[in-house]
């Protein structure tokens, strides 16, 4: 039986030309093994040898496809275009550059073989250049001798032995010039470091952060004064320390005070008496520049006081301050430069100097203790923002100044009041002490004391003493010595001088008892009309006592009135004691006779201007018993 035959009458499958086109074939390569990364010559001859013996098609480990994310594949994709289109780049550059020598070498060959040059050149060279504008010449070099050779030679290495020869000498004058950068350096900062060991603040200037600076003035102070305590530590030549004191005057101030009496001054002072003289270091001009601007700044604070001060007597006239002290004397405050004469008279000039300079000095020392003060504020809890801007009231310096001044005066006065009676009362053979103490005076060890209790700073002790009101205590014991009187003298910065006349013991039976305990004045005439009406009657209990050998009663003893005799109006005997400030006067006579023909007598401490028989109180008195006994 024959063999049957099947054939196909389908057309013969024709291949796709796009398989086996270079993009398809990468494209597959990439899909199959990941791209071409894993694919080597020797991978691949192992995989047609594992082909060949039937064994699988791909390696394990070499040949395997890599399972990636989508991401991966993305990634990878990006990065083929993006090396794809920087290929196509630099092809086409450069295409371009070849292109460009082309038309060189075409051009230059137009000149000498100008048809040929035509086949090769590009149309747009050829519409704008003119063939054969660019030619080529052969030029021959000249000839160098062997002696040129030789002295250009010797040239050059002279010209380098020169440079070698002057980079040595420069590097050795980079090097004596670091040598002594480095020496001016440590001389500079070994005085800054001098300057910070003797306890001045050392810092960065605001608006040069290159330049140290140091801080003389003070923290607390007026913000125009703060903001100028700032001085510039730049170096000289030499590296030692320039201070830069900026905008200030190249001339330092002080406060001056002087007591001026009439129209003359008698004694001035100043409030830094630091020598200043001779060879002016660092730290000499740094104290210097630091009082300077405390007596500015001071000065500037009282004239600030002065101008609310008018009504107790400060004026201000040009840069001067006038404060009233005592009766023709005034005290004069005024800034002045270094070096300043002041023509002093030598009258009184002890006790004028003792005032001025404690003056200068309770100033200072109250403008330190109202920087305290600021510190203590500006370190609590600040007050609640509001629109209004908090205004700085004027330190109080001047008025305790004045208060201290104003207590010494009515003291003074007061003293030269009871020591005019003594006087009288000396002269009519009667005793009269008084004792003065300052109840409110402390020495060093009671201000450490109370430093020690409290633990504040003894600056600041001792400006809470000096701003507390002056108190001072004088104890009388009348002519009768069985009564004590306590006068009581306190002067407020802000309230004035009260008198406080206190019984401090008396006998029961004596008219004083009748009157208050304590009585307060506030004008000094008051209290010693007080005192002269304790004294009065006094003296009457005095001369009405058993000791004198008579019977004088006491009558009225406000007015000073005894009586002796019968109680009959027009028969006995009166008689008035009289005390005032400079006389101790007596009167007495008959009832029956008129008050004008009168005898008296009068004691007036010994001056001569009466009576200068050396008469006493008890003579006088037994003297008008017997008269009115005969």
């Amino acid at each position: 039986m024959a063999e049957k035959v099947s054939l196909s009458l389908r057309a013969w499958p024709t291949k796709d030309p796009t398989e086996e086109s270079l993009p398809s074939l990468i494209s597959r390569i990439n899909e199959q093994r990941g791209g071409f990364r894993n694919i080597t010559e020797q991978s691949l001859e192992e995989e047609i040898r594992a082909q060949d013996e039937g064994e699988s098609m791909v390696d394990e480990t070499s040949a395997q496809p890599v399972v990636q994310d989508e991401k991966d594949l993305k990634s990878r994709r990006e990065e083929v275009i993006e090396a794809r289109d920087e290929i196509l780049k630099q092809v086409a550059q450069a295409q371009m550059e070849s292109a460009y020598a082309l038309d060189f070498v075409s051009l230059l060959l137009s000149k000498y073989t100008p048809r040929q040059a035509d086949l090769t050149i590009s149309p747009y060279l050829k519409q704008n250049v003119p063939s054969g504008s660019l030619g080529v010449e052969v030029v021959q070099l000249p000839q160098v001798t062997e002696a040129e050779k030789h002295d250009a030679e010797l040239v050059s290495t002279g010209w380098k032995l020169q440079s070698l020869n002057d980079t040595a000498d420069s590097l050795l004058r980079s090097a004596t010039r670091l040598e002594q950068e480095m020496e001016q350096e440590a001389r500079y900062w070994e005085q800054v470091l001098a300057v910070k060991e003797k306890g001045w603040s050392i810092c960065r200037l605001p608006r040069e952060r290159h330049t140290m600076g140091v801080r003389y003035g003070f923290a607390e102070a007026a913000p125009e004064f703060r903001d100028r305590g700032l001085a510039a530590l730049r170096r000289d030549e030499e590296g030692n320390i320039n201070l830069d004191l900026g905008m200030r005057s190249s001339n330092p101030q002080a406060l001056r005070v002087r007591i001026e009496h009439s129209s003359t001054i008698i004694a001035f002072a100043f409030s830094n008496t630091e020598d200043m003289d001779g060879e002016m270091s660092v730290d000499k001009l740094l104290l210097q520049a630091r009082n300077s601007i405390y007596d500015e700044e001071l000065h500037h604070e009282l004239h600030r006081e002065a101008r609310t001060l008018v009504n107790q007597g400060v004026r201000c006239i040009g840069d001067v301050i006038h404060l009233p002290y005592e009766n023709d004397k005034h005290v004069l405050v005024d800034l002045v430069s270094y070096g300043d004469s002041t023509e002093v008279s030598e009258e009184g000039a002890q006790e004028g100097i003792i005032i001025a300079r404690a003056v200068a000095l309770t100033a200072r020392l109250l403008l330190s203790h109202a920087h305290r003060k600021n510190l203590r504020l500006r370190s609590q809890l600040p007050p609640p923002l509001t629109e209004r801007r908090p205004s700085r009231p004027p330190y109080m310096i001047l008025r305790v100044i004045l208060s201290h001044l104003q207590h010494r005066s009515h003291i003074a006065s007061m003293r030269g009041f009871l020591s005019g009676i003594r006087k009288n009362l000396a002269a009519a053979g009667l005793s009269f002490e008084y004792n003065e103490a300052a109840s409110m005076s402390m020495d060093l060890p009671e201000l450490r004391a109370i430093v020690a209790k409290t633990g504040l700073p003894f600056a600041e002790v001792l400006g809470n003493y000096l701003s507390a009101p002056s108190q001072s205590r004088i104890t009388l014991v009348l002519p009768s010595q069985s009564t004590n009187i306590i006068i009581s003298v306190r002067t407020h910065p802000d309230f004035g001088t009260d008198y406080a006349v206190t019984i401090d013991s008396c006998p029961p039976t004596s008219a004083i008892s009748k009157i208050p305990g304590t009585m307060k004045f506030f004008v000094e005439s008051a209290a010693e009309d007080h005192i002269l009406h304790l004294l009065t009657l006094d003296l009457v209990s005095v001369i009405a006592s058993t000791r004198l050998g008579n019977m004088w009663t006491v009558r009225v003893p406000q007015t000073g009135e005894l009586r002796m005799g019968p109680k009959e109006k027009g028969k006995g005997k009166w008689m008035v004691v009289i005390v005032e400030r400079w006389k101790l006067e007596v009167q007495w006579g008959l009832s029956s006779v008129a008050r004008s023909e009168t005898k008296n007598y009068v004691w007036r401490g010994g001056d001569g201007s009466h009576d200068t028989t050396a008469r006493t109180l008890e003579d006088i008195v037994r003297e008008a018993g017997k008269e009115a006994t005969g």
